[in-house]
């Protein structure tokens, strides 16, 4: 039985679904479904600049800061056959665990996810701020 391809508009639906997804997990700090969503050779730029591979995010990744608002918005997807280019924008409000502070950061990012063996996972985020905060707790 030969199995149909999804349509691109059927890839989109399901790449904002797993977007929407990933989010949640990190406000959850759900490692193991972040693990099954982001591909293993992940490149992901931070804010800052700093870049970490699929190890390195998962061990810094959910360790320096709670997650209480991933807010995404204005999302665009263009699927090109087994490849897929996400844009829009994310708002971020993040809690430091040491209590230095809470981070906001409002950015446009890009993501680029991969469809390998039926599933797509994300290959690369990329965040630029457009405004970032952080308060001090005192």
């Amino acid at each position: 039985m030969t199995q149909n391809p999804l349509t691109p508009s059927d890839s989109e639906s399901l790449l904002l679904d797993l977007e929407t997804q990933r989010c949640e997990a990190m406000k959850r700090a759900d490692f193991a479904r972040l693990r099954e969503i982001l591909h293993p050779g992940l490149t992901h730029v931070h804010a800052k600049g700093q870049t970490d591979d699929y190890e390195s995010y998962f061990r810094a990744g959910g360790t320096h800061v709670d997650y209480r608002q991933i807010d995404r918005s204005e999302l665009k997807v263009q699927v090109l056959g087994s490849t897929a280019l996400m844009t829009g924008r994310q708002l971020l409000v993040a809690v430091r665990k040491d209590g230095s502070g809470t981070v906001r950061i409002d950015s446009r990012v890009m993501q680029v996810w991969v469809q390998e063996d039926g599933q797509w996972r994300q290959l690369a985020f990329q965040t630029t701020p457009l405004e970032m905060s952080i308060t001090q707790e005192t």
